[in-house]
């Protein structure tokens, strides 16, 4: 399984991939890098933890993407944010409506016994029918 962490905090980001990576993840981050739909075709993550909040591509634009990528079945999404002001239901309700499979919402920070609850619906493998 693999995991993309898509967060402009690169500390927290770190320290997600390590927590994933302690759960068997194979994990990678931005680490800077803004081509989010290159980051999905080359890496095919099975997860991404996803912030709303980030200044030269935000999450709500990512959904989008999101919602035309061919491995759209395959892929779990957790959004996260640190604001609270209602952005993240509205990706929510995004996601869901262009059927982007949403496991839920992290509001930093966030412990990883909430992230767990979460993880507990990722499919445990991609169809066989879901190439990479």
């Amino acid at each position: 399984m693999r995991a993309l962490i898509y967060d402009d905090d690169e500390e927290l980001a770190q320290e997600c991939a390590e927590a994933l990576a302690q759960r068997g993840y194979e994990t990678r981050t931005r680490r800077g890098e803004t081509d989010f739909p290159a980051l999905i075709a080359e890496f095919a993550p099975d997860l991404i933890m996803l912030d709303v909040h980030m200044p030269e591509f935000n999450g709500i634009e990512a959904l989008l993407v999101l919602a035309e990528a061919p491995r759209k079945p395959v892929i779990s999404v957790i959004m996260m944010s640190g604001a609270r002001d209602g952005l993240l239901d509205a990706g929510l309700s995004l996601g869901r409506a262009h059927g982007v499979r949403l496991l839920g919402m992290l509001d930093k920070p966030f412990s990883f016994r909430e992230l767990d609850r979460l993880l507990a619906d990722v499919p445990k493998a991609p169809p066989l029918s879901a190439a990479r």
